[in-house]
């Protein structure tokens, strides 16, 4: 998703969130779900876990997509999103584990409403991309838009 608002807003997530803050973030995620429903297709959409505060856009997200709550312990979620780089919500903060836990669980009722549940806590990426994979050719053999195969068509 973070490709489809860098091309939608003409710069870098960073410079969206400086110069627009999470409120701009918001719309430019809203427009670039928009085009991409628009556009159609089979395709994997990443999107970040704050798709949920802003209701408009995650009614969208469920209404038009398989949805997979890629789920981990608090723990390794900070050190995934630190490993990648964005420090962002969480930069600088000694109160940054118990606020993620606080997020976590006021975000649990909306990532619940997603069609399944994948826990990654303490798997591999590998072992972990295996299962997600799974999931979505068993939701394909149930009437996917798309034919299931040996690997998932179109990723964005």
């Amino acid at each position: 998703m973070n490709r489809e608002i860098e091309a939608e807003a003409g710069f870098s997530v960073s410079e969206v969130f400086s110069l627009y803050g999470q409120d701009g973030y918001r719309r430019y995620e809203q427009a670039a779900l928009d085009r991409i429903i628009g556009d159609g297709g089979a395709m994997i959409l990443a999107a970040g876990g704050g798709i949920v505060s802003d209701p408009v856009t995650f009614e969208r997200l469920l209404a038009n997509f398989f949805t997979v709550w890629v789920k981990a312990s608090p723990t390794e979620h900070m050190s995934r999103v630190r490993a990648q780089g964005d420090l962002r919500p969480m930069a600088e903060d000694k109160a940054a584990m118990s606020e993620l836990v606080t997020i976590l669980q006021s975000r649990e009722p909306f990532y619940a409403r997603a069609r399944t549940t994948l826990d990654t806590s303490g798997t591999s990426v590998e072992d972990s991309l295996a299962t997600l994979l799974r999931l979505i050719r068993s939701y394909c053999v149930s009437g996917c838009p798309f034919q299931a195969r040996n690997r998932v068509p179109g990723t964005r």
